[in-house]
């Protein structure tokens, strides 16, 4: 591939929890970043997805934009479509996208990047397929063949500033809503440290800077997962333990449909401000339980092939990196 080394770095939503990472994998690698926000502070760039005068502005003398913006899943193709158009405007390039496995849908067994989705998608997993295509086209389009597209497609991104997989799980153990739930929970857990992902994007990032993509697809679709995918449910006992909990109890049958039934009732009473309910609004989701009964693997071979990465973060460095390590409670 011709064009110019890839020496200045853009990345949006670069003060979220992928992008954040992002930004320092690729300052430690060399790259100048730009760090791209909303609500842009001192020192980072103004990128407003919704704005394409800012979103032409961000991408001005850059080579390499990291699409790392999460916001409203109903915008999210629009937003993806307006970088792209701002990209095209400034000859930018090299793009690395972030997706998700969440664009497979139900599918199971070996899950390679071919594999096409199965079964009804949710809202994000349709959002994430919309942008994909419109990076492919993009990518695509250009007919002297320079633009290169990096497509990862990350498994359950978890580490220290996790809302969901570390803070809001850890909320949910402590507060004696979680659990584990037998043959319902015994999926593996396609988890991957958010320190291997932003690894992954600076070792695509240097390749795209030294245009060594010979044999690449315009637009290259990865799998990101770590190399250690435990069940759900060992996922959950290791996080309590490391938080210092009680292990969790076991959960299944008529007692998680009891809880099932009653969150949705304390959902609506949280969200009417009153007190009291966080518990019972906290009980595992029908979507978060199809999630860990789902027997799927990803592998990362194309990773290992194209860009000779393989994830290297385990679970329990994971967590170390994640919650640290601490002092179980004592027996009352």
């Amino acid at each position: 591939m011709g064009g110019r080394a890839a020496t200045v770095a853009l990345v949006t939503g670069g003060r979220g929890f992928i992008g954040a990472a992002a930004a320092r994998a690729l300052a430690e690698a060399g790259f100048t970043t730009r760090i791209g926000a909303r609500r842009a502070r001192d020192g980072e760039t103004a990128c407003d997805l919704d704005s394409p005068q800012e979103v032409r502005a961000a991408v001005e003398g850059v080579s390499l934009v990291v699409h790392a913006a999460y916001g409203d899943v109903g915008a999210m193709a629009g937003q993806c479509r307006t970088l792209l158009d701002a990209m095209s405007a400034a000859g930018v390039e090299n793009l690395i996208h972030l997706s998700s496995i969440a664009v497979y849908g139900a599918a199971q067994g070996t899950v390679a990047e071919t594999t096409a989705a199965t079964g009804a998608l949710d809202a994000y997993g349709a959002a994430k397929i919309a942008c994909e295509a419109a990076v492919r086209a993009w990518a695509e389009a250009a007919a002297d063949g320079r633009r290169r597209a990096v497509v990862l497609r990350p498994g359950v991104v978890y580490g220290a500033g996790s809302r969901f997989w570390i803070d809001k799980m850890a909320e949910r153990i402590r507060l004696g809503a979680w659990g584990v739930f037998g043959p319902a929970g015994e999926g593996p857990a396609p988890l991957v440290h958010v320190d291997d992902v932003a690894a992954l994007i600076a070792a695509a990032a240097a390749r795209l800077a030294g245009e060594t993509c010979a044999g690449w697809p315009a637009a290259l679709a990865l799998n990101v997962v770590g190399p250690e995918t435990p069940s759900w449910n060992a996922y959950f006992t290791a996080l309590a333990a490391r938080l210092g909990a009680d292990p969790p109890r076991r959960i299944g049958g008529a007692a998680l449909a009891l809880r099932q039934t009653l969150a949705l009732g304390a959902k609506v009473w949280r969200k009417a401000g009153l007190p009291g309910g966080a518990r019972a609004a906290l009980a595992p989701t029908r979507g978060e339980m199809a999630l860990f009964a789902r027997r799927a693997t990803y592998p990362t071979l194309a990773a290992r092939d194209f860009l000779d990465f393989a994830p290297r973060i385990g679970l329990d460095v994971g967590l170390d990196r994640s919650v640290g390590r601490q002092e179980t409670r004592p027996d009352p």
